[in-house]
């Protein structure tokens, strides 16, 4: 086994790299003929990697009315209202005829319906916001 020669772990002898600390095993072949390193670039990071310099460079547009990447147009997002507003509509009929249907007794329709109303609404406000919420466009 040899030694790593910057953090002295033990490596293989077939191993290009320390497995410790991922320096270069190879030794140079004639460090006298080796050309010299470039003087290190003093220039901060963001500029070397060309990274936007200005508030104007890093403008991005949000909307809810012009259909993004990731978002529909308007016309997908009034359909996808309308859904919601009409599954929020027939929800309640639909599960009370579930119920109905799977436990073989009618439900209170009152209470049923104020229990309904607790649920569903505020989770059709939820999906409403997700459907209508600005996206990146540009």
């Amino acid at each position: 086994m040899k030694t790593c020669p910057d953090c002295g772990a033990n490596v293989a002898e077939d191993l290009a790299w320390c497995n410790q600390c991922y320096a270069s095993l190879t030794a140079p072949a004639d460090p006298a003929n080796a050309a010299p390193a470039p003087p290190p670039d003093e220039r901060p990071l963001w500029v070397r990697t060309g990274a936007p310099t200005s508030r104007l460079e890093t403008h991005t547009e949000f909307s809810r009315w012009r259909g993004g990447v990731t978002s529909f147009g308007p016309v997908g997002r009034i359909l996808l209202t309308i859904g919601v507003l009409l599954l929020l509509a027939i929800g309640y009929p639909i599960l009370r005829g579930l119920v109905f249907t799977l436990g073989g007794m009618d439900v209170p329709g009152v209470g049923f319906m104020i229990m309904y109303a607790v649920v569903a609404v505020p989770a059709g406000l939820y999906l409403l916001s997700r459907v209508w919420k600005r996206e990146r466009v540009a």
